[in-house]
C-alpha cells in the first residue's frame, strides 16, 4: 500500500455556494486535505480557502489561518458544509479587503472521518497550519507568508499554532498569532462559570464536556450531573451552536448539576490537559477581549496576557470596553490589521542568553515550569513529523513531564510550581544530584532514541540523530558539532546511555557546553 500524501496536500476542491462566500472574495473553494489524525492515523481534513479581489503583490498574497468558533462537534456542522455564521464571514471579509487569502479549516473531525477532538488544541494545530499548505496548493500565487487569526474555539487553537508553527511547517514563514477572546486558562474559565449556581449555564461547557470524550475516552461526566444536565451533553454530540443555545434557555448550573465541577473527581486532570501552555512564543501575540463577554470573562483573558508576558512573548491585548463575545470579531478589526502589516519586518526575539540556568530556562522568563517541558515536548514530536496523540508521541512527552518531576522534586524549595534561578543555582552549588537522576533520565533517553530510530537497531546512527538534531532547530554545523560531542565513543552512532550522560551532565551544569542542549529545543 501506498503511503498517504504529506500533510497538506490538496487532494480536492470544488466551488462553495455562493451564500458561502465573504464579500471581497474572488473566489471561494471548498478544499479537501491531507491531514493528520491526533493519534497519528492518515485523516483528510477539509475547509474553504477565499482569495481576494485583484492582482497578487509580488511574492504572492500573504495568508490568514482563519480557526473557526465552536460550530458544534457533529459533520453537519462544519463550516464548509454550511457556511462561517455572519459575524464570522464578516471578519473573514475584512482580511480579504486587506488583500490576504484566507484558509479556514474546519477542524479534523468535522465533514470528514472520526470524532472532532474539541478543545485539544494540540490536535487541531496541525489542520490549522496545513490549511495553509493546501491553500498554496490551490494557487500558484498564494505566499508562503502567513499568520493565525481564531476567535474563541478557535482562538484556542490559534495559540497552540503559536507554539508550534515554525517547528511543525518550518518552510513557511509564520508570522504571528492573533486570539480573539480565547478561552485560556480553562480550569481558572471553568470555575468562573460554575462557581454561581445561579448563573445561566455556559454555552461553551455542554460542548466542552461532550467533546472532552474525543480525547479522553474514559471520561464521562454524566454519572454526576443531574438528569437535566445529562441531557444537556447527550444533546451536545450533535446540536449545532444555535441549537445548543435553545437547550441551555432557562437552565442554571445548580438545576443541571454544573456547579463547581472542576471539584468532581477526574475532572481536574482533563481540563489541565486542555491548558493552553504558558511559555515564551517565537513570534508576536495579539489578544482581544471584551469587557462584557458573557463566555469568556475578561479577567480570565487577562491573567493568561499577564502570565504570557512573563515568559517574555511580545503580546499586545485590547480590552474592548462594552463588548460582547461575539462582539470581539468585530472590535478593534482596523487596528488587528495594522499590526498584522508590520509583523514582517518585525525582527525575530533574541534567543536567551546561555547562561549556567539561562540554557535550560528556554523561555527566558527567570525560572522553570511544567510547561516549559510541556512545550519542548509537543514542539519535538511535531517537528520530527509524529502527531502529538501517537504511541510514540506519547512516551516522549510523558518522559518530559517526569523529567520535569525530577527537576522541581530536587529543586522547588517553595514547592510553588517554579523553579527559580536561586533554587537551581543552590541546588548545583550546594550539591551534585544523586545518581538517581540517571533513573530519571534514562526513560526519556529510550524514548528519544525509539522516536528516530528507524531502523530499529535500538541506537540512532548519525543520519537519525542528525534529522532530530534538525528537528530540535540546530543547523547543519550545529548538528555536526552535537553529535560529535554526544557519540563519545566514537561509533558514528548514539546509544541510550550516551543520551543519558549529555542531559544529566547538561542538567547538572548548563554552563559546561550545549552537547544536552538539543533535548530542550529552541524557540
Amino acid at each position: 500500500m501506498a503511503p498517504p500524501p504529506t500533510a497538506g496536500t490538496l487532494l480536492a476542491h470544488d466551488a462553495l455556494p455562493a451564500a458561502f462566500r465573504p464579500s471581497h472574495a474572488a473566489d471561494a473553494v471548498r478544499v479537501v486535505y491531507q491531514g493528520v489524525g491526533y493519534d497519528g492515523a492518515s485523516r483528510e481534513v477539509s475547509g474553504s480557502v477565499f482569495l481576494p479581489v485583484g492582482a497578487p503583490p509580488a511574492g504572492g498574497w500573504p495568508v490568514v489561518s482563519f480557526a473557526h468558533g465552536t460550530t458544534g462537534l457533529a459533520d453537519h456542522c462544519a463550516p464548509s458544509r454550511t457556511g462561517l455564521s455572519r459575524l464570522e464571514r464578516d471578519h473573514v471579509a475584512r482580511w480579504l479587503a486587506a488583500g490576504y487569502v484566507v484558509a479556514a479549516t474546519d477542524y479534523e473531525g468535522l465533514a470528514t472521518s472520526g470524532p472532532h477532538p474539541y478543545f485539544n488544541g494540540e490536535a487541531v494545530a496541525d489542520d490549522v497550519i496545513d490549511v495553509v499548505r493546501a491553500a498554496r496548493g490551490l494557487h500558484p500565487d498564494v505566499s508562503g507568508s502567513w499568520l493565525v487569526a481564531g476567535f474563541s474555539q478557535g482562538a484556542h487553537a490559534a495559540l497552540f499554532v503559536g507554539l508550534v508553527a515554525h517547528h511543525y511547517a518550518p518552510e513557511l514563514d509564520f508570522l504571528g498569532t492573533v486570539a480573539l477572546a480565547p478561552p485560556v486558562h480553562l480550569p481558572l474559565l471553568v470555575d468562573v462559570l460554575t462557581g454561581d449556581g445561579g448563573r445561566r449555564v455556559s454555552v461553551l461547557l455542554p460542548f466542552l464536556l461532550a467533546g472532552l470524550r474525543a480525547s479522553h475516552p474514559d471520561f464521562d461526566p454524566r454519572p454526576f450531573l443531574t438528569d437535566a444536565g445529562g441531557a444537556l451533553v447527550d444533546v451536545a454530540s450533535t446540536a449545532t451552536l444555535v441549537d445548543m443555545f435553545r437547550a441551555i434557555d432557562r437552565q442554571t448550573n445548580d438545576a443541571t448539576g454544573i456547579t463547581g465541577i472542576r471539584a468532581r473527581p477526574g475532572i481536574d486532570p482533563v481540563l489541565h490537559a486542555c491548558r493552553v501552555p504558558v511559555t515564551r512564543m517565537d513570534r508576536p501575540v495579539y489578544i482581544t477581549a471584551g469587557d462584557s463577554d458573557e463566555v469568556v470573562p475578561v479577567e480570565v483573558v487577562e491573567s493568561f496576557v499577564a502570565d504570557l508576558r512573563r515568559t517574555g512573548t511580545a503580546v499586545r491585548f485590547d480590552r474592548h470596553g462594552g463588548a460582547t463575545h461575539a462582539d470581539v470579531l468585530a472590535a478593534g478589526h482596523e487596528q488587528v490589521v495594522a499590526w498584522s502589516g508590520t509583523l514582517a519586518a518585525s525582527a525575530r526575539p533574541a534567543g536567551p542568553g546561555v547562561t549556567r540556568f539561562g540554557a535550560l530556562d528556554a523561555d527566558g522568563d527567570g525560572r522553570l515550569t511544567e510547561d516549559d517541558f510541556e512545550v519542548f515536548a509537543l514542539r519535538l514530536v511535531q517537528a520530527f513529523g509524529e502527531a502529538p496523540g501517537s504511541p510514540t508521541a506519547l512516551a516522549v512527552r510523558h518522559h518530559y513531564r517526569e523529567l520535569w518531576r525530577a527537576v522541581a522534586r530536587r529543586s522547588d524549595l517553595d514547592a510553588d510550581g517554579a523553579v527559580s534561578q536561586a533554587e537551581y543555582l543552590r541546588l548545583l552549588d550546594g550539591a551534585a544530584l544523586d545518581d538517581g537522576f540517571d533513573r530519571d533520565v534514562r526513560p526519556l533517553a529510550e524514548a528519544v532514541v525509539r522516536l528516530v530510530d528507524a531502523d530499529g537497531d535500538g541506537v540512532a546512527d548519525a543520519a537519525e540523530f542528525t534529522r532530530l538534531l534538525r528537528a530540535c532547530g540546530l543547523s547543519d554545523e550545529e548538528s555536526a558539532v552535537a553529535l560529535a560531542a554526544v557519540d563519545h565513543d566514537g561509533s558514528g552512532s548514539v546509544s541510550v546511555v550516551e543520551v543519558v550522560e549529555v542531559v544529566r551532565d547538561f542538567c547538572l551544569d548548563p554552563s559546561r557546553g550545549e552537547a544536552g542542549r538539543w533535548v530542550f529545543g529552541r524557540t
